[in-house]
């Protein structure tokens, strides 16, 4: 699928997105923005979020999804009732509604509710089929609830089913590896997350890193990305952005809105908002959050308007993560500079090591340039 492109004149449609800030216990990796819940919180949750989605003025939309935490820890009905209040959005035909959801707990029953509902596409957290993986993770499900959970969505209507995974886990080859992703090829699934384990402050991975715990190094990290990319590609799954792969129509037309550019709003605490130049993220206490929007105050924690040199480097990040790359024409135009006469040292450098490359007017990584984007973008900086 070729990059989106709008006329200068018109403007994208909006993503929407909801951070369901619950899941029934904290991974021992993740750093998101969430609190181990019993249920007490979800509907007063629902409400707060409800609220604020129908006094936020009507936009042109496409996507709606919900991240978590983990989202289908509320109930179908929730589900429903969030996107109910945003019926007065002026909605795109084909409107794209995902849902990030857990293996444990979902029965036939209950994905056809949220099927009903309105959800289309789901994005189910797999992580791994390798029960010592799991247990690393410090995931409540088991591999067979995976599987299960995967075929009960596909009995329940459900025709586009994305397998998140991670790699780079303790004790993880990548024979083992490429077994798993041949499993989930067999399946069917349409779509792959791909994300490698990543060290994050304050979490207990950290700490068990700083105890000793033993991860693949650099080397290992880079042979699993590389084992993943060409064996989904020869598989027929495009590689459309750095962690992504689709089959042709199935890529997350809310993600790409992410790398395109486009505007977004975001709901619930933690989330963020794109309105260029202006960028918002809501408070990150969850209580608080439902708190201050329960008494009709704001729950902003944080605004500021990009200046044009963030938002170019930002425009440079988010364009090289896709496949097709950066179209510097579209980029000269928007900022009025000359990309290629601006970055013409490091640009020469990084083509010189085979790590970019040029197609027409998209300026792209290469298969090595993949493996090492940070430090690609970092010398446009």
């Amino acid at each position: 699928m070729p990059a989106v492109t709008y006329p200068r004149s018109e403007r994208p449609p909006f993503g929407i997105y909801v951070h369901v800030p619950f899941c029934s216990k904290r991974c021992p990796y993740c750093a998101f923005v969430l609190i181990e819940s019993d249920g007490s919180l979800h509907g007063r949750f629902t409400e707060v979020v409800r609220r604020q989605i129908r006094e936020t003025p009507p936009v042109d939309a496409s996507t709606f999804f919900f991240g978590g935490g983990t989202p289908s820890m509320l109930d179908p009905e929730a589900v429903g009732a969030i996107l109910g209040a945003a019926d007065h959005f002026r909605w795109t035909p084909n409107r794209e509604v995902t849902m990030e959801a857990n293996p444990e707990g979902l029965g036939l029953e209950r994905l056809k509710a949220y099927r009903e509902a309105g959800v289309n596409r789901l994005s189910l957290g797999v992580q791994s089929l390798d029960p010592s993986a799991l247990k690393s993770l410090g995931r409540t499900h088991e591999p067979r609830e995976a599987l299960e959970a995967y075929h009960a969505a596909r009995a329940a209507g459900f025709r586009n089913i994305a397998v998140d995974l991670i790699y780079g886990w303790p004790g993880q080859t990548p024979e083992g590896w490429i077994a798993e992703l041949r499993r989930w090829i067999r399946e069917g699934a349409e779509h792959f997350s791909i994300y490698g384990l990543t060290v994050e402050g304050g979490t207990a991975l950290e700490r068990s890193v700083k105890s000793g715990l033993s991860l693949p190094d650099e080397r290992l990290q880079r042979e699993l990305y590389l084992a993943a990319y060409d064996l989904l590609s020869a598989e027929g799954y495009r590689p459309y952005e750095l962690s992504n792969y689709g089959r042709p129509g199935f890529e997350s037309v809310h993600n790409r809105g992410y790398w395109d550019g486009r505007p977004y709003l975001g709901f619930g605490p933690g989330a963020h908002s794109y309105e260029p130049p202006t960028r918002r993220a809501n408070l990150s206490n969850v209580r608080l959050y439902i708190e201050r929007g329960e008494g009709g105050g704001s729950v902003v924690q944080m605004e500021e308007a990009l200046t044009p040199e963030q938002r170019m480097l930002e425009r440079i990040f988010l364009g090289l993560r896709r496949m097709e790359g950066l179209f510097v024409p579209d980029f000269d135009a928007e900022f009025g500079v000359d990309f290629r006469a601006r970055h013409r040292r490091p640009l020469e450098e990084m083509e010189g090591a085979g790590l970019v490359r040029w197609s027409g007017g998209f300026l792209a990584l290469t298969r090595e340039g993949r493996v090492m984007a940070d430090s690609v973008v970092g010398r446009f900086a």
